[in-house]
């Protein structure tokens, strides 16, 4: 079998050889394959037809309460520490400073244009 790869992946192939992750270049080829075949669904990969796309079915879910979205996203990296509810209170000392001229948005909107 003969395969033609653009210039960039071709040289991402040798490269990778080079730099001894892989043996040969067929490796690198066999590697990609295999881990398309795994990402792909089970009756795609199986099958040697060709099968129209179909966007797999989401499981439906509730919505997340904002807690539960600080937790996935601290557990999955996003965020490294949840955000500290005690500390975040408006103090009733603060005054609105006011601001000589056009109003603020429409300065932004101006600058926009």
């Amino acid at each position: 079998m003969t395969i033609h790869l653009p210039k960039d992946l071709e040289r991402f192939v040798h490269d990778a050889v080079r730099a001894g992750r892989y043996a040969r270049e067929d490796d690198v080829i066999g590697d990609a394959l295999t881990r398309l075949q795994q990402a792909m669904p089970e009756d795609v990969a199986k099958s040697g037809q060709r099968a129209k796309r179909k966007k797999p079915a989401l499981p439906k879910q509730k919505p997340l309460t904002e807690a539960e979205l600080q937790q996935h996203m601290l557990e999955i990296g996003l965020m490294t520490q949840l955000p500290n509810t005690d500390a975040d209170f408006d103090d009733p000392d603060d005054q609105p400073i006011t601001i000589k001229g056009e109003p603020l948005s429409e300065t932004i909107i101006r600058e926009r244009r």
